[in-house]
């Protein structure tokens, strides 16, 4: 993987979240408990993820098997001072992009253009 790879799918992602909006994967516990943990809104969770950059790149993409709603990218982003792994996709055509996880880090993420931009 290359920075210019990951900068590119940021700005398509975040170009698409900004025309349709992202949906989040709420049906699973931890996504939720996260906002609870952390003490932030909704809102602030979205903004978290409209501001993640190449240096908060973990690894990916990955094809989505459950879903198959395109590719998928891991990150891992500073929240409250807490490590916060997050796994979004653009999905798919005309579809919202989608945040598939959003919370706190179950394991150390190595950022491997941490740095280097």
């Amino acid at each position: 993987m290359d920075i210019e790879t990951v900068d590119k799918f940021l700005k398509e992602f975040k170009d698409k979240a900004r025309v349709f909006g992202i949906i989040f994967r709420i049906d699973r516990k931890k996504n939720m408990q996260a906002l609870l943990d952390l003490e932030i809104s909704a809102i602030m969770r979205e903004k978290i993820i409209m501001s993640l950059t190449v240096e908060d790149y973990y690894k990916g993409p990955t094809e989505d098997k459950l879903n198959y709603m395109g590719a998928l990218w891991e990150f891992g982003k500073s929240v409250e001072k807490k490590e916060v792994y997050i796994k979004i996709s653009k999905g798919t055509g005309a579809n919202s992009p989608i945040c598939v996880s959003f919370h706190l880090a179950e394991r150390k993420i190595e950022h491997p253009f941490k740095n280097k931009k």
